[in-house]
């Protein structure tokens, strides 16, 4: 069986809770709950984006503007390479953004569709810029 994109089954601009995710596509996974998640048996990346953290979080440096984003891959560097080699390998990348934890109600995620790698630079963490899939 072909592995699918998950993108098909989202509505651009509409809010996902990460648990309205778990039960729309029946995920299990608890690494759903981490800022890059790849679901099993899929063709798709899902970045998880909060602008402004949590002081108790790592204060990671992302900005959305308009169709780019600047964002910063895990310490570790360990899921960097499903971004850098995304396209190469036919999977998309889907980003969930959100300013800050409370702008949706359940911590929800604003679903802002498919984004393509543009470059980087660094690591630990590395700094991406992302830019929104053109639509058609």
């Amino acid at each position: 069986m072909p592995l699918a994109y998950t993108s098909f089954d989202l509505i651009p601009q509409q809010v996902y809770t990460r648990q309205d995710l778990r039960d729309k596509f029946n995920i299990i996974d608890k690494t759903l709950d981490t800022g890059v998640f790849k679901p099993r048996g899929t063709r798709s990346v899902w970045l998880f984006v909060t602008e402004e953290k949590e002081q108790d979080q790592t204060q990671y440096q992302d900005q959305l503007d308009g169709d780019m984003l600047r964002w910063q891959g895990q310490m570790s560097g360990r899921t960097d390479k499903l971004i850098l080699t995304h396209q190469a390998e036919g999977t998309e990348l889907l980003v969930f953004y959100r300013k800050n934890k409370a702008e949706h109600p359940g911590a929800g995620f604003r679903y802002l569709g498919r984004f393509l790698y543009e470059s980087h630079h660094a690591s630990h963490p590395t700094s991406f810029v992302l830019i929104a899939e053109s639509e058609g």
